[in-house]
């Protein structure tokens, strides 16, 4: 009988799900909402998002991973009892073997968490095993990870960004930086509030990420709805390019750095393929224009840069679900 895998990127912005044999089946918001003291769920995934910023005190929206570990892991709990029944068709999820994504540079007891989101759920795991992320971004961008040489990966995602080198089918050296995409987020509306006066949700200040935020100073504005303090009423105000490519343009910098301050730790045989290959870019925030070019003019590398970026990971871990003795090597059991 065929292996029953799952291989699962629990992403601090969305969950991607992998199954053998069919490939990726679920992309979807990693946002729970409850009630209560004893933080009942009433909304998940898309529906708990579209709740985000909408609703009364009484009900509570989070996310329940926060800058590559889990923070709320009852939530996280309850958010996998609602995927697997959406997955399976509410039937039993008994059997299958689990492989888990997880950032290599967090501690032991930080990637346990991960693996007590299966084994607390009301699936019956025969085995769930943990894969370091880079190790599945790798595979996920076609790299031959046993015979390479030198790999550098920097994936940019929502809340952190982890720069890895790898070589022979192991990680060398693993950083993780807590920018994301996120962080712009929150920049930009601290600013707005301070400079105007002016109250906007998270959702309006990823809108503006989206179309204002650029690794190189750029011309463009756009008017988003909001809230006026001084008045308490709802308005609308102006927000040009120029006032938000301060806000980010350090944390590009900041990655340059690291990523230089890594290969300056990396032996020079490992280096050398590197600068041969160049830096892989990939990560859900990976798309900021710009920021490939920045990256290689700081850093004097090639950068490459993928369609899929916020695919990459789950595409890996589907790879090696779809080859279980190559995974065997990377996969550690948690019991």
């Amino acid at each position: 009988m065929a292996q029953k895998i799952y291989g699962i990127d629990f992403g601090t912005d969305t969950i991607k799900i992998y199954k053998k044999g069919q490939g990726i089946i679920l992309i979807e918001k990693n946002v729970v909402s409850t009630v209560g003291k004893e933080r009942r769920p009433v909304a998940i995934g898309e529906e708990a998002y579209e709740m985000f910023e909408k609703v009364p005190p009484s009900i509570n929206v989070s996310f329940p991973l926060s800058h590559g570990v889990v923070s709320k892991i009852d939530d996280m709990i309850a958010l996998w009892n609602f995927m697997g029944a959406k997955i399976s068709r509410s039937k039993r999820m008994k059997g299958f073997q689990f492989y888990i994504a997880v950032p290599a540079d967090i501690t032991e007891v930080e990637k346990f968490a991960y693996s007590r989101i299966i084994s607390e759920s009301e699936s019956k795991p025969k085995k769930v095993c943990l894969i370091d992320k880079p190790i599945a971004d790798a595979y996920g961008l076609g790299l031959d990870v046993e015979k390479a040489n030198g790999i550098l990966i920097v994936n940019i995602g929502a809340d952190t960004t982890e720069i890895s080198v790898l070589s022979c089918g192991g990680i060398v050296v693993s950083k993780l930086l807590p920018y994301g995409g996120k962080y712009f987020d929150d920049q930009i509306k601290s600013y707005i509030r301070k400079q105007y006066n002016f109250v906007i949700g998270l959702k309006t200040a990823e809108h503006i990420k989206k179309e204002l935020v650029t690794a190189f100073p750029m011309q463009g504005e756009l008017e988003v709805m909001g809230r006026d303090v001084v008045k308490g009423l709802p308005g609308k105000q102006l927000i040009k390019a120029t006032e938000i490519f301060p806000l980010v343009n350090d944390v590009f910098y900041e990655i340059a750095i690291s990523i230089k301050t890594m290969l300056e730790r990396t032996p020079h045989e490992i280096s050398h393929e590197i600068v041969h290959n160049g830096v892989y870019l990939t990560g859900g925030s990976s798309w900021i224009n710009g920021l490939d070019q920045l990256i290689a003019n700081e850093t004097f590398l090639k950068v490459n840069t993928t369609k899929n970026a916020q695919k990459t990971v789950v595409t890996g871990l589907g790879y090696l679900a779809e080859h279980p003795k190559l995974a065997a090597g990377y996969a550690v059991e948690i019991k």
